[in-house]
């Protein structure tokens, strides 16, 4: 195999890279091999060692009809999956939304967080540090926003473990999901501010420490909040259930409750959900979001309820939503043509309840097929490929 001997400019280097990986192969690859942006946009900012891209196919569900503070809106929601029945079954849940008079939503940016680990002489140190820090928060503030213009520090929670502290900083990052902007103002407090001050007695062991909690299934995040907290609810008459989604509240309940709650604590689940995972990964593809933040994001809470008139009140609660609509991946021209059909004004707090009302039609509409034993039948008609010699 060729090796390369020096490094060359963009586009050459993409070029190189893409005879290297031919030959390595021995294959063409000229699917992979490809883009439809412009790869300027990427190299240097969003991917390194670029070679091209991949498709996901995009459906649109919808129009879904959201209420907040007694106003109602429309909107048609594109979803990127290759899971055959997910938007057919989702789309069926905004049409008994819609029946339904809409869903309420309503939402709250909680703030990004990043979370410093501190290691002490001993844990009367990590206390006074505890102290100082909570003392010396205006100070921190400062210097840490002054490296964004968008960046506002919110608050501190401490811990103390053995001789180490452990500290989660919140904030409100403009519209980006701001994860790198909290990362570099803290990174510039904690080496102007913090260790200055505490040199012979603490070193920053990571500016990351887990806490915050970025990326990984946890409990904090649904405590304290990060990222937008959204939920969107609903009451769906006996009728529409009926004739829509072929079944009954009762049987709907009794699913959600053997599924959702009981299966979910036998399983050691901190979600209480049917499948929100896959409507906020099919908007996090779709619209240019951090993916790896599903995790987080899938951590929701499903409850449905039986109304003395015989309706069905329904919600989803997502508490931690990392999401923006500018930075990272976001600029790239197909995942800002999909949040302009979204809205053409989106901005995050929007956006979460999109992702909301979006999540809670999809748990409707799994919930009623179970409950009718149609699942198998639907992912047989929609969901397999027929492969042919």
């Amino acid at each position: 195999m060729k090796h390369i001997t020096h490094i060359p400019k963009e586009p050459e280097a993409t070029e190189e890279r893409r005879a290297l990986v031919k030959e390595w192969s021995g294959q063409k690859l000229e699917a992979l091999l490809t883009q439809r942006f412009d790869p300027t946009l990427v190299i240097k900012r969003n991917c390194e060692n670029f070679i091209g891209s991949v498709e996901i196919p995009v459906g649109i569900a919808g129009p879904l009809l959201l209420s907040r503070n007694a106003e109602q809106k429309e909107y048609l929601v594109p979803l990127a999956t290759t899971e055959g029945a997910l938007i057919a079954s989702v789309n069926r849940g905004m049409k008994v939304i819609r029946e339904s008079n809409g869903c309420a939503v309503i939402s709250k940016n909680e703030g990004m967080t990043r979370a410093p680990v501190f290691k002490c002489t001993n844990g009367a140190v990590a206390i006074e540090l505890k102290n100082w820090i909570l003392a010396h928060f205006n100070e921190i503030k400062h210097v840490a926003e002054s490296t964004s213009s968008h960046l506002e520090l919110l608050h501190v929670h401490a811990w103390i473990l053995g001789r180490h502290l452990y500290c989660r900083f919140s904030a409100h990052t403009g519209d980006a999901m701001g994860m790198n902007m909290l990362t570099i103002g803290l990174q510039k407090a904690i080496d102007t501010v913090v260790l200055p001050a505490w040199k012979s007695k603490t070193t920053c062991v990571a500016l990351t420490s887990n806490l915050c909690t970025d990326k990984k299934a946890n409990d904090i995040n649904a405590l304290l909040g990060r990222g937008y907290w959204a939920q969107a609810e609903t009451t769906i008459p006996r009728n529409i259930i009926e004739s829509v989604l072929k079944t009954t509240p009762e049987r709907m309940i009794e699913v959600h409750v053997q599924k959702n709650l009981v299966g979910s604590s036998l399983a050691g689940s901190r979600s209480q959900n049917a499948h929100v995972a896959n409507i906020v990964s099919a908007l996090f593809l779709a619209t240019g979001q951090d993916p790896a933040h599903i995790v987080e994001g899938s951590l929701g809470f499903t409850a449905f309820e039986l109304n003395d008139d015989g309706s069905l009140y329904a919600s989803v609660t997502l508490p931690n939503l990392n999401i923006g609509v500018i930075g990272g991946g976001t600029s790239l021209p197909a995942f800002r043509d999909a949040r302009t059909l979204i809205s053409n004004t989106l901005l995050p707090l929007e956006f979460s309840e999109v992702i909301a009302g979006s999540a809670l039609a999809g748990e409707l509409s799994l919930i009623a097929s179970l409950s009718t034993q149609s699942l198998a039948c639907a992912h047989e008609q929609l969901g397999r490929i027929s492969h042919q010699k």
